[in-house]
This record gives C-alpha cells, sequence and structure tokens, in this order.
C-alpha cells in the first residue's frame, strides 16, 4: 500500500510478493487486495487501459458492489472514452449513487469524482461533494491495508471545481497537497497539482494562468520522474490552453 502511495519503483513487485504471501497464508482477499493495488498502479502509470477486460470481468462479477463499476468508470475517462465513462455514470446515478459506508466507500468516491470531474458533470458532481465535503481534510485509505490515495482534498477540490465553487475547490487543492507532500504520496501530488491547474484556467480569473503555468511546470517534472505517462499527457493539454489563450 505504501509502495504504490509513495510512486516506488518497487512498488509492482511488492504487490505480486504481497499476493503471493498471502495466497500462500490462505488469506480468502489476497486476490481482491492484489487486483485493486495493480489496478491503482496501472492508472497511476498510464496504463489503466491495460486492465479493461478484467475491470469488465468485475462488474459482471459483482454487479453489487457498486465501487468496481465506478472504477470502469473511470478506467474509462482516464483512456478517453467519455461515452462509455458516461455510460458507467447512469447507471450509478439510477440509485442517486447510493453507497454503503464501508470498507469500499473510499475507493467509490475517489475513483467516481476521478470520472464525474473529466466528464464535467455538474449534476452528479452536486450529489458527491456534499457527501465527501464532511471528510475532505481526512487520507483516503480503503480496508485498512490495501489502498491510500492521499487526501480526500484532491477529489473534494475536483468536484468543487466541477461545480464552480472556486474557492472551495482552492481550499481543498491547498489542503490536498499539503496532505500528499507531508505523506510522501508522490502520485498524488501530481494528480494535485494538475487538477488546480485546471481549475485555475476554468476560472480564468487575474493571474491564473500564470499560478496554473508554475503548477504545469513542477507537476509534469515530478510525472515524468515517476513515469505517469497519462498525467504527461493531460498536463500537455493543459500547457496548450494556456498557449492558445
Amino acid at each position: 500500500m505504501l509502495a504504490v502511495m509513495r510512486g516506488a519503483a518497487d512498488a509492482e513487485a511488492q504487490i505480486f510478493a504481497t499476493f503471493e504471501l498471502g495466497t500462500a497464508a490462505g488469506q480468502p482477499d489476497a486476490a481482491a487486495v492484489f487486483g485493486s493495488q495493480l489496478i491503482t498502479l496501472r492508472n497511476n502509470q498510464g496504463r489503466a487501459g491495460e486492465l479493461a477486460e478484467v475491470q469488465r470481468a468485475n462488474v459482471d462479477a459483482m454487479p453489487h458492489i457498486p465501487s468496481w463499476r465506478a472504477v470502469l468508470a473511470r478506467l474509462y475517462s482516464e483512456t478517453d472514452q467519455l461515452e462509455q465513462a458516461r455510460e458507467q455514470v447512469d447507471i450509478l446515478r439510477a440509485n442517486r449513487f447510493d453507497h454503503p459506508r464501508n470498507s469500499t466507500w473510499p475507493a467509490y468516491m475517489a475513483v467516481l469524482s476521478d470520472a464525474v470531474r473529466d466528464l464535467d458533470d455538474s449534476s452528479a458532481a452536486a450529489v458527491l461533494y456534499e457527501r465527501l465535503r464532511p471528510v475532505a481534510t481526512q487520507v483516503y485509505v480503503t480496508s485498512g491495508i490495501n489502498l491510500c490515495g492521499g487526501s480526500f482534498g484532491l477529489y473534494a477540490g475536483m468536484l468543487a471545481a466541477c461545480l464552480h465553487r472556486w474557492d472551495d475547490a482552492e481550499r481543498h487543492f491547498a489542503d490536498a497537497l499539503a496532505m500528499n507532500e507531508r505523506l510522501g504520496a508522490r502520485p498524488y501530488v501530481v494528480r494535485t497539482r494538475r487538477a488546480w491547474a485546471s481549475m485555475l484556467l476554468d476560472r480564468n480569473a487575474l493571474g491564473d494562468a500564470a499560478r496554473a503555468r508554475d503548477l504545469i511546470a513542477a507537476g509534469r517534472a515530478e510525472a515524468e520522474t515517476l513515469g505517469m505517462a497519462r498525467e504527461i499527457v493531460r498536463f500537455e493539454r493543459l500547457a496548450e490552453r494556456i498557449a492558445s489563450s
């Protein structure tokens, strides 16, 4: 969990070693933990599409677990398949994004927030933001020792930005960046800088472009160090927005 959160070079080796240990010990959730950690790693690497068939199979096999559908929606948005992402979000919207407050709720909220922001779905963001806002200053952890996605403030900030609640978004991003730096959650420092830069360009107030440029430069440099291919593409798109404005 910590290796993935920190973007460690040996994170993949640790995931496989943990799976082997869990399997040998007869842990019944070893496969689920392995899958969720590998999905997170591949997403951070910009290789989410490699696990598309596995994630679709999870949704088909476990339709009663809405977090798997949220993960699939995020996969589609991460790979620029926005119509497919919207289809999955709409299925979850049918019951007002209801999800029990259990060990998979944090992952559900985080990955669904990613997809909703990519879709610029303000109606979904309005529902999710009110549920996420009370825990925005907390750390996103699932199943105790399974996944850690840094600060919930990143996801709250994205939802607030989708709603054009600029002051709230700024506060969440500032909190998230500070917490993720303190945690050493380097992939989530990258994502926070990218999401914050995007919000500044959307708001387009005096000085926002210059601030966004600084966030893009720092975020892209870290993304290149960590090998976050998808985030590099996103930073390039943001830089193109500034260049064409």
